[in-house]
């Protein structure tokens, strides 16, 4: 293939299994803009940042970490979604990511135990394993959720899928990868649970996999819906490449 044909194919729309069309197969992947107004909203500086992001031509854009729960932050700067009370600048942001005709997809998650210790004295994971090693000045010990909790965070995943759709985001993505929450269950080393979300593999899967099943019950089967993992865990003990 030479260069002109490569070019060629980057610039080539893209139809997703969902029916949805990308118009370029160029991606922003996430990052985390840590642009959040002091009390987690949709900063103006936020929106100026996607339109010009937009501009550039890039065909769809994935935002920063969007937390599920304002009471459990991985930054100081980050956008919460959790009820409609900040509808209007989400619309705006929504807006500004489209206004080139590219798509603009959400990135939810929640950090579980990877919240700093001055965001959260104790956060929850799903076993009461410290994050790492030497990380015990910066990360608090994990309390485990139970069960309702659990539920509760899936339900607070689904919710915020609708907020999405509802602003005007033209897909969302499930952040399953980082260390955060849902890798954190996916985690032979994080999830030492012997309930129904671990103690095998399967099992360990099943949080991801309701949090998908209320996604898509929030979006309806026509929204793109995708999620980052991790390759592997990349220490003794976690999930493999093969796992995964």
């Amino acid at each position: 293939m030479t260069p002109a044909e490569r070019a060629r194919l980057f610039a080539a729309p893209l139809a997703l299994p969902c029916g949805a069309e990308l118009p370029n197969r160029v991606l922003k992947s996430a990052m985390s803009e840590i642009l959040g107004t002091r009390d987690h909203g949709v900063s103006p500086g936020l929106v100026r940042l996607y339109e010009v992001w937009a501009a550039g031509g890039t065909g769809t854009l994935v935002t920063g970490n969007v937390m599920v729960d304002r009471r459990a932050l991985g930054e100081p700067g980050n956008v919460v979604l959790e009820d409609d009370r900040d509808a209007e600048a989400f619309a705006r942001w929504a807006a500004a990511g489209r206004s080139a005709g590219g798509h603009v997809w959400v990135q939810l998650n929640h950090p579980g135990k990877q919240s700093p210790r001055f965001l959260s004295k104790q956060p929850v994971a799903p076993s009461a394993i410290p994050l790492g090693a030497g990380l015990e000045r910066a990360f608090a010990a994990p309390r485990a959720l139970e069960d309702g909790e659990v539920l509760d965070i899936i339900e607070r995943f689904g919710r915020a899928a609708g907020l999405v759709k509802a602003a005007g985001f033209t897909g969302l993505q499930i952040h399953g990868a980082h260390g955060y929450l849902v890798s954190q269950f996916l985690s032979p080393h994080h999830n030492q649970r012997t309930d129904r979300w671990g103690g095998s593999p399967e099992k360990r899967r099943a949080f991801v996999l309701a949090v998908y099943e209320a996604v898509r019950g929030a979006v309806g089967p026509g929204f793109p819906v995708s999620i980052k993992l991790n390759s592997a865990d990349f220490r003794q003990g976690g999930f493999t490449e093969e796992e995964s």
